[in-house]
């Protein structure tokens, strides 16, 4: 069976500190951003996490979004070659061996962005 964490419930003085950095927070007027590295918010987000309120989801500092906008690049620029590879006659074994990458992601890539490639 796995352990079921039981919910926090902060005390009386940890809620009017945390509502005293929230109104701090607001005050810079960082309503709707969810990463911000600036003091207020990072003081804020230290906090909730101490007091338990924060779980290690809510605090990922957004690197899973620079994860995607760096392999949707990538892409980008992959399907670049393989656009001028199969304009120059090459077939998805010669385009995959010439780029460095598999032929099911060369598939994939002239599917994404509508290229068009020389069968067999």
């Amino acid at each position: 069976m796995s352990k079921v964490k039981k919910r926090v419930r902060p005390t009386k003085e940890q809620w009017h500190e945390l509502n005293r950095l929230l109104d701090d927070v607001v005050k810079i007027g960082h309503i709707n951003i969810r990463v911000c590295d600036c003091e207020s918010c990072t003081k804020l987000r230290n906090y909730s996490k101490s007091i338990g309120l924060l779980d290690k989801g809510a605090t990922d500092d957004g690197r899973w979004d620079k994860r995607k906008l760096e392999t949707k690049h990538r892409h980008e620029k992959d399907a670049i070659k393989v656009t001028k590879l199969a304009y120059q006659g090459c077939k998805r074994e010669e385009i995959a061996n010439r780029i460095g990458r598999s032929r099911d992601y060369v598939s994939k890539l002239a599917v994404e962005f509508d290229i068009e490639i020389q069968r067999k």
